[in-house]
């Protein structure tokens, strides 16, 4: 039996292969989506967690998802933020 699960580094390769056609220009989220392989859920999950080291760029604009390739700015701010203690209320 062979496995044909898709791994997190075929959906990051993917993600950023599609991201590096347009350089630093913005890109809906939504036409990225059918370009990569998996599951819906683990292309989200696989964005989020780029987006928590700073490789990659969200944001939202009138409701729709825009991602782009983030920078060394973009690392150091996830870095900064992963090293910060949570206050406790």
């Amino acid at each position: 039996m062979t496995n044909t699960e898709t791994t997190d580094d075929q959906i990051d390769a993917a993600l950023f292969a599609a991201l590096a056609e347009r350089g630093e220009e913005l890109q809906p989220w939504a036409a990225i989506l059918p370009r990569l392989t998996g599951s819906h859920d683990r292309k989200g999950e696989r964005l989020i967690a780029l987006w928590l080291t700073g490789r990659v760029w969200l944001c939202k604009v009138r409701g729709r998802n825009y991602v782009a390739l983030g920078d060394a700015d973009d690392e150091r701010l996830a870095a900064a933020n992963r090293a910060r203690v949570p206050h406790v209320l």
